[in-house]
Formats: structure tokens, sequence, C-alpha cells
């Protein structure tokens, strides 16, 4: 018992002295100093994250804590000369202990208001990942750490594995293999650009990919197509038909004497071509897909036919991996190119462009996947790192789950939902943007205020008119509403969103701030006046 008092006398005296305490405040300032910093260009949510609700930060604050505490200990008992110092401490005592109270129990977080929409949920700083089986009319709900890094979860719930948590992230180009090279299901990416503009496009024949083998870019339309197209596209004849087994590789550009051309149908040209041992018959200038002999298309047929016809009025590059296709309006002629032959871009015939081949995969296929990234912050919003992901493992299968959009996976023909959003709350009553408005300064189109006018519907109380905006908060059953920031609908029709803070410290924080100043003027006021009239 006597060591333990002991040790208890040597902790008070170390926590307790002058050295102690200037040591612990010099490492709070710089803390602090290095949250500002990081919440100035990072963002707030950044900042809380990573120090000012951080462990470390949370452990510096309790030093701090029982420093003031051991040092007001260790004058007892109590000196007349002391008293303005007792106050001090006392007040510093009570702001820790308000302070903690409002850490435990408070609510800080956002409320997103639509125009004419009432509105009732609190959307806290805190995210979870919802896990829903329609079926069983189950939902279970997952709290993710409150991490400013990357954070491996290791968690697992009847067969789903949550492999890691991204608490701030930006959509990338990733690259997923394949076991076996496929060229039938070829990625490629490319450069097309001229003096003025340039633009990457990702482009794809594989199914699971995110991307697709059709983009447009203003008056130009870009088609990814097999490689083992080539031959058959390059291929000089009169009707410009391309027939190829989709399953195989194999394709036929027909000559004139080998296309059967038939009785119209419907006023439709119908045209017939053996391939493959097979007579197909098609409607080239309606469908690729061949007609059964009732006139139906056959939607699981492999072959397909294409016309070149079809693509000569406007616009159109056609890319078949490691070559490209398109026609010369003014020679009438398609021209096919090769990256190998060219040794560099390709040129071609509209208004200067070129296109570069950048990658080119086999055995690859091109997915948009979250990476973790430090968020930045600029004129007060996130232009990086808005994005939250959640991996999820199911059946030896990873995927993502974002803060976008939920996602659905089938398991044992049982379907599962996952959503990754924020905590939150309900008000028992609700609220309604009624109008925004928004003053810009003079000659710009930078906001100089905004400004809220909203109602509150109270039930059988009735409904009250508000107007929310710059240091003119709302406040109502110990929640007050703050003006934070707004978002664009339509031209010239906002939303709105509001700050919502509850503070069930705040009466002890202001007592004890109160209690500060009165022990400051008592210590280095009174006490210094008393000494210099002694004098």
């Amino acid at each position: 018992m006597k060591q333990l008092i002991s040790y208890y006398k040597t902790i008070e005296s170390i926590l307790g002295s002058l050295k102690f305490a200037v040591f612990i405040i010099v490492v709070f300032v710089v803390a602090l100093t290095y949250g500002t910093f990081m919440e100035s260009y990072h963002g707030t949510e950044y900042a809380n994250r990573l120090v000012y609700k951080s462990y470390p930060f949370i452990a510096i604050q309790v030093l701090m804590f029982f420093s003031i505490l051991f040092a007001t200990l260790l004058r007892l008992p109590m000196k007349k000369h002391l008293y303005g110092f007792y106050v001090i401490h006392l007040g510093l005592i009570l702001l820790f202990i308000g302070s903690f109270v409002t850490y435990q129990s408070g609510i800080d977080g956002t409320m997103t208001l639509y125009p004419n929409t009432p509105s009732r949920d609190i959307l806290l700083n805190e995210n979870h990942l919802k896990i829903q089986f329609p079926s069983q009319g189950k939902e279970v709900t997952v709290d993710l750490p409150y991490s400013s890094r990357e954070k491996n979860l290791d968690l697992n719930y009847e067969g789903i594995k949550l492999k890691s948590f991204l608490p701030f992230a930006d959509q990338k180009l990733d690259w997923t293999p394949l076991k076996v090279k496929d060229a039938s299901q070829s990625s490629g990416r490319y450069r097309l650009f001229n003096d003025n503009f340039g633009e990457t496009i990702t482009m794809t024949l594989h199914p699971l990919s995110d991307f697709t083998n059709t983009q447009t870019l203003g008056p130009l339309s870009v088609h990814y197509m097999p490689k083992s197209l080539t031959d058959c596209f390059a291929k000089k004849t009169s009707q410009g038909f391309i027939i190829w087994n989709g399953e195989k590789g194999n394709c036929l550009a027909p000559a004139d004497k080998e296309i059967k051309n038939l009785k119209s149908l419907n006023g439709q040209k119908l045209s017939e071509i053996n391939f493959e041992g097979q007579s197909l018959r098609f409607l080239p200038d309606l469908s690729p897909l061949p007609l059964a002999h009732d006139g139906k298309l056959i939607e699981n047929s492999p072959y397909r036919l294409f016309s070149k016809k079809l693509f000569e009025s406007s616009p159109h590059l056609f890319i078949f991996g490691e070559n490209v296709g398109y026609f010369l309006k003014d020679q009438k002629e398609w021209v096919v190119s090769s990256f190998s032959s060219t040794k560099g871009p390709i040129p071609l015939p509209w208004m200067g462009f070129k296109i570069e081949l950048m990658d080119y995969f086999e055995d690859k296929y091109p997915v948009m996947r979250p990476f973790y990234v430090k968020p930045i912050q600029d004129d007060g919003k996130m232009i990086s790192g808005e994005l939250k992901a959640v991996e999820v493992e199911i059946d030896g299968k990873s995927f993502w789950v974002n803060s976008q959009e939920p996602i659905s996976y089938l398991k044992d023909d049982e379907k599962i939902v996952f959503e990754l959003g924020k905590k939150s709350i309900q008000l028992p009553y609700e609220i309604t943007l009624d109008r925004f408005k928004m003053d810009k300064d003079p000659g710009t189109n930078n906001p100089a205020s905004f400004e809220s006018f909203i109602t509150l519907f109270l039930g059988d109380q009735g409904s009250q008119k508000h107007h929310v905006y710059m240091n003119h908060p709302l406040k109502k059953d110990n929640f007050t509403f703050y003006q934070a920031s707004y978002f664009e609908l339509n031209p010239n029709q906002f939303g709105s969103v509001l700050s919502v803070n509850f503070d069930p410290g705040r009466s002890l924080k202001y007592f004890a701030s109160f209690l500060i100043v009165i022990g400051s003027i008592w210590h280095f006021g009174l006490r210094r006046k008393k000494r210099e009239n002694y004098a």
C-alpha cells in the first residue's frame, strides 16, 4: 500500500510539474497547428480523422487534464494568495469535463435540403456498411473505423469477407488479369489528339469490364472491334459486307458473286451469303443478326453481318487492337493502318487529329476501382477523395462497394445488397427548404453569401418559418442549424446543406470559460495590485 502511494506521489509530482505542463502545452499547440494546416488543404473530415479525433490527440488532452489536476492538488491545502490560481484551474478542469461530455454524447453532422422536400435525417460524420438480404427480410450494419488511412477490416459474416476500408478514394483505371490470353476479349487504351484537343479513351471487348466497345467524341464515333476482323475489313468489296463467327473469330468479306440478293422483306434489302458451309440470310440495312426461315432474328446466333456502307456518311473510327480503319470521303475508299508500320501516331482525316496506341492487352481487361488518396480541398470544396469504399470478398471473388451507389451480388441464388453510407439519426420534426438565396460578388460568379428560408413542421404544434444564414443559425430543441454550403440541381435551382450541432457540454464549457476569466483577473490583476500597494 505504501509503495502504491509512493508511485502515486511520484506520478503526481511529475505530471503536476511546471516543466511537464510547458512540454505538454507545446506538444498540444504543435498538434493543433498541424491539424489546422491539414484542415485548410485537405478538409475538415480528414483533419478530424487524422488529428482532432485521433487517439494520440485525445491522449495529449488527457495528459493536459491530469497535469492541471495534479498541479492543483500539489498546492493543497488552499492558500489565500492562490485563490485566483485555484479558480483558473477549476475552470480548466471543468472545460475538459464539458469537452468530454460533448465528445461522448454530442452530435456533429449535416442535413441536406432539397427544394420543397421534407427531411428529418441528420447525416453523421461516421460511416457504416449495410448488408441486406431481401429474401430473408434481414439487414446487418457494420460500423467502419474512423481512420484517415486505408484500414484492414478482417471481418467475416456468413461467408462474406470485408477486407479493407478506404476512407478517402478516387476511382482510377486498373487492369484485371485473365488466366489465358484471349484476342476475342482484348482491350486497348488510345490517345486521340490534335493541336487543340487531346483525350485518352479506353475500350474493350471483355463483358466484365466497366468500359465498352463504343464511344462518341463530338461528331466522331469510335468502335472497338475484334482483331481477327482486320484483314476482312481491309479487303475492298463493292457492297462492303463483312460476316464473322463471334465464337471462332473467323470472318469473310464476300465478293459480289458470293452474295445472293433475294426479294425484299417488308421493303428491306435481303441478302443471302454462304459462310462456313451454311446459307445465312440478313437484312444488312436493319440488323447484324441472321434471319430464321420465319423471318425472325436469331438472337443467339454466333454470326454477325457488318455493312461498311452504313458508316460512310459521317465520321467513324474503327479500332482493331493494333490497327485502325476509317473512310476517306474524297477518295471514296476505306483505309486500314497499323501502329506497328507507322511506328507512332496514325494521322486521321478529320481536323488534323491523330491516334496513338498507349496499351494493348489480350490477357487483361480494364476496370475502374477505388484507390486511396489524400483528399484535396479547394475554395472550401472537395475536388479529390470524396469517395469511400469497402473491399468485399464472396466465394473467392473480390469487388468494391463504394459510397456512390448500392451494389447487388447473387450468392447461391440469393440476392445480397451492399450499401456504404453515413450513419444517420432522425429529428422528431421535419424541415423543408422553401427558398434558397445566393448573392454574388459584383462582376463575378463567386458566391458572396447564401441563405436558406425554411419551414419547420412540428406536427400538432403547427409550423414555423425561419431564415438561416451566416452567423444567424436556427436553434431548436438543443440542436443548432448553421448554413454550411449549397449544391446546384438545375440552372438557377439550388439545394442547401445545413451543419447540425448538438453540444450537451456547452453550458459547462461556458461556465468554465467564465471561471477562467474571473480567475485570471483575480490572480494576475488583483493580486499584482495588492503587491504594488504593499510595495
